[in-house]
């Protein structure tokens, strides 16, 4: 039973130490660099620096990315209540349409944000499937978002480091 006791004031103490607390939830928010030595699966020249505010289940991201194609500047919001809403596709053709819902890991171990976008083409609509999963080191000063997506030309994964500035 001591051992017990020793194994719990023990957990409780690094997560006290850590900042963290059973089931707390990250904050996300601040001002983020792409760190590209920790990147990959990434187009080639790929920049990308954002401003995330984050409060209570409110997200808003602020993007600018630079990449072979120029410089395209990114605003997008969500809600982390996993319900699915309506949205227009930044930078997508005109017409586009999309669906996205954003929630909590379980554990708030981090953020899910899943999107489904249609355009139409000259070969009838087309829809990629695009899932991003946001989680932040116990210090807060590392944001890891994994991109998986799925499209007509097929499926891949990308991982974008930031450092917080």
């Amino acid at each position: 039973m001591a051992a017990v006791r020793m194994i719990a004031l023990v957990a409780t103490s690094c997560l006290a130490l850590a900042g963290a607390s059973p089931g707390s939830r990250p904050d996300f928010s601040g001002d983020w660099i792409l760190d590209k030595n920790r990147s990959f699966s990434n187009p080639a020249g790929l920049d990308q620096s954002m401003t995330i505010v984050h409060k209570g289940e409110g997200v808003g991201i602020k993007a600018k990315i630079t990449s072979a194609q120029g410089e395209r500047l990114i605003e997008e919001s969500w809600t982390l209540d996993g319900k699915e809403r309506e949205f227009t596709p930044s930078g997508a053709q005109p017409g586009a349409k999309g669906k996205r819902k954003a929630y909590w890991l379980p554990e708030n171990r981090g953020v899910v944000v899943d999107e489904k976008t249609t355009a139409d083409s000259p070969n009838g609509p087309v829809t990629q499937q695009t899932m991003r999963k946001f989680t932040l080191t116990p210090d807060g000063t590392t944001l890891t978002v994994d991109y998986y997506f799925d499209g007509p030309r097929g499926s891949f994964e990308a991982k974008r480091v930031f450092v917080k500035k």
